[in-house]
């Protein structure tokens, strides 16, 4: 069994996008190289030194605690074209401007397979999306879990991303284990 999901959204967002927002939003749908301004974190591992993998090779700081440094991830390291491995079709990303009258605006659509150790990139990244829309109405998306028949929409309520269910608004799969 399998923990996919599958995630589709289409929005416009705003055409003012600074360069390094644009360079920012095409790491995270995997469309370039992650910035220069996303810089590595340090994480105090000390409770945790038993758990690391091998490529987590903790060392000591000026304080005597056990570190680590880690770059943060996007939210889609790849956003090429693929067949996707869980669900029927492809998964892939698309950015592209939009100058149509008078009103511009970056058209971004994306089809991804997401595991749950993807769930708070793609948090981040949707809560980034959600502040950035063109107009209020400017998202559509869908979420599904793989062996589900149909999809649940998704829509943006109050800036944020909610899924719809059984006629009301509840938390998209990525948000769900928040509520706990």
């Amino acid at each position: 069994m399998a923990d996919i999901h599958e995630l589709m959204v289409a929005m416009d967002l705003r055409g003012d996008l600074s360069e390094t927002e644009l360079a920012e939003l095409r790491w995270h749908v995997g469309l370039g190289s992650r910035p220069e301004h996303i810089t590595e974190k340090t994480i105090v591992v000390n409770e945790v030194l038993d758990l690391l993998d091998d490529e987590q090779q903790p060392v000591r700081n000026e304080n005597g605690d056990w570190v680590i440094k880690e770059f943060p991830q996007p939210a889609w390291d790849d956003g090429a074209p693929y067949a996707a491995s869980k669900l029927p079709g492809a998964g892939g990303s698309i950015l592209v401007r939009a100058d149509d009258h008078h009103d511009e605006r970056w058209a971004l659509t994306c089809r991804w397979e997401i595991h749950p150790d993807g769930h708070a990139e793609v948090a981040r990244l949707m809560d980034w999306l959600a502040a950035r829309l063109h107009k209020d109405e400017s998202f559509f998306g869908y979420q599904r879990w793989y062996e589900d028949d149909g999809p649940e929409l998704l829509g943006v309520r109050d800036g944020t991303v909610v899924a719809r269910r059984d006629g009301g608004f509840v938390p998209p799969f990525w948000a769900e284990a928040d509520e706990d």
